[in-house]
């Protein structure tokens, strides 16, 4: 399976989980932060918070995308915020990959990949973490190597 349908695959796994299992959550705490670089702001990241000791199939995941200057608000479902707790940190910043030759006309959809190679896209060995408390959270940049 090419990674480009992996990646689009788990992300709406994700959106479908957090919009069912979410509905009646509460305790969501406001949570943003920005997503760097090479210092610079890198704009359309998919931002997952996985909690600490969730179960990897059932647990819903925070989510957030960032916008052209690097922030992002988390969503858990439709409601903003994420509750209290640890979490792991991954991120997917996906990307067009044009097939085609230019002046060629296609009616397939793009295809895209993962232009950070998957590097940060998995939550067994994201060494970024993030403690979100009661109330508002503002967290430090996440700056991407």
């Amino acid at each position: 399976m090419q990674l480009a349908h992996f990646l689009l695959r788990c992300v709406f796994v994700s959106v479908i989980l957090t919009g069912a299992a979410c509905s009646s959550e509460a305790g969501l705490n406001v949570v943003q932060g920005k997503v760097l670089s090479k210092k610079q702001p890198a704009a359309g990241v998919i931002v997952t918070f996985h909690p600490k000791g969730g179960d990897p199939v059932k647990t819903v995941r925070p989510t957030g995308l960032t916008k052209s200057d690097g922030s992002f608000t988390l969503m858990t479902g439709e409601k903003a915020g994420a509750a209290p707790g640890e979490y792991t940190v991954t991120f997917i910043w996906p990307e067009e990959v044009t097939t085609k030759k230019k002046g060629e006309f296609s009616t397939e959809p793009a295809d895209s990949r993962d232009r950070l190679g998957g590097k940060y896209a998995d939550p067994g060995s994201s060494t970024y973490k993030a403690q979100i408390k009661s109330g508002r959270n503002e967290l430090e940049a996440f700056e991407l190597k």
